[in-house]
């Protein structure tokens, strides 16, 4: 542990103490964290100066990991806790929310990364974790959008909406006011099939920006079809090497997650056709991006999952979940 973290934990202590947290500190390999009995709170930091997790080649960097939790939550039930992690996480870059089990029930987990190339001040520091900390209160004054946020309500305009798309009778404005709504709440499956109609122009303008914004939101939260999505418009750029090597990635990733079918089929295909075109090391470059890439938060509901009645489906419809 550097003196420079030695030094922030007490700091960081009394913080968390204002904050009307009963903070204890401990000191344990690699990193301290501070338990408090107050709200179920641990607030952990990391420094590691291991190779493995460094996010560039230069030796002097430093990754310093925030994590708080509530731990052992049993007024909130899973799907609630994914509706606020998917809807939080929608609208806070900075922070990642996330449900983990435990033996008895789950937590509820926020974290956040800094790395530093050639060290960080004292009062910058102070700024990371101060901003930190406010990310903390705020989602502990979130939790009651879970109440609001239902999976059954989400799933059900999902649901909704691509059978205002694909349906015997449709309907692209409330499919777009749909989509739109869970989109910024945060849920991937419409978040991919939001960037679809931007992609194709229906009901919205065409616009490739906005379908890769969106797909890429699918994309960190580990929806597969989005994966395909990013593939298949980035690859179009056949003549810039960095789009190719992000289109790389997301093929080696689709043709990995989609389940047997069309998209599966046109992802190995895209993958294939990229690694005959980019350099071997370009490609090798991409497979280790696939080997590497972790959704900030993996999606795990499924149409299967959804309320309502029988969804009529087109052979046009290319991007259904």
């Amino acid at each position: 542990m550097t003196d420079f973290m030695t030094f922030q934990v007490p700091v960081i202590a009394e913080a968390i103490r204002e904050l009307g947290y009963k903070a204890k500190v401990h000191d344990i390999e690699k990193c301290f964290f501070i338990e408090s009995a107050t709200s179920g709170l641990r607030l952990y930091l990391y420094c590691w100066p291991d190779a493995t997790e460094k996010k560039s080649i230069d030796d002097e960097i430093y990754l310093i990991r925030f994590r708080a939790g509530w731990y052992e939550l049993v007024d909130f039930n899973e799907t609630e806790i994914d509706a606020l992690c998917n809807w939080y996480n929608a609208n806070q870059p900075y922070t990642k929310l996330y449900r983990r089990n435990s033996e008895t029930s789950f937590d509820l987990i926020l974290e956040a990364d800094v790395y530093m190339m050639d060290g960080m001040s004292s009062s910058a520091f102070g700024n990371r974790f101060e901003k930190f900390v406010t990310q903390l209160e705020y989602a502990n004054r979130c939790f009651h959008q879970c109440k609001f946020t239902s999976k059954n309500d989400i799933l059900d305009r999902h649901n909704k909406a691509i059978d205002a798309v694909h349906g015997l009778a449709p309907n692209l404005d409330e499919a777009v006011s749909l989509y739109r709504q869970n989109a910024h709440i945060g849920y991937a499956g419409s978040q991919n099939n939001f960037g679809d109609l931007f992609e194709n122009g229906s009901g919205v303008p065409k616009d490739d920006l906005m379908a890769v914004y969106w797909y890429t939101r699918a994309s960190e939260r580990g929806e597969p079809t989005a994966y395909y999505s990013l593939a298949s418009i980035l690859e179009t750029s056949r003549s810039n090497v960095d789009s190719l090597t992000v289109a790389t990635k997301y093929a080696i990733l689709a043709s990995d997650q989609l389940p047997e079918g069309r998209n599966k089929i046109a992802a190995m295909q895209i993958r294939d056709n990229l690694k005959e075109i980019l350099e071997p090391a370009v490609y090798e470059f991409a497979e280790e991006l696939a080997v590497s890439f972790k959704p900030i938060y993996e999606e795990k509901w499924t149409m299967s999952d959804a309320p309502g009645g029988s969804i009529f489906t087109t052979d046009a419809s290319k991007s259904l979940n």
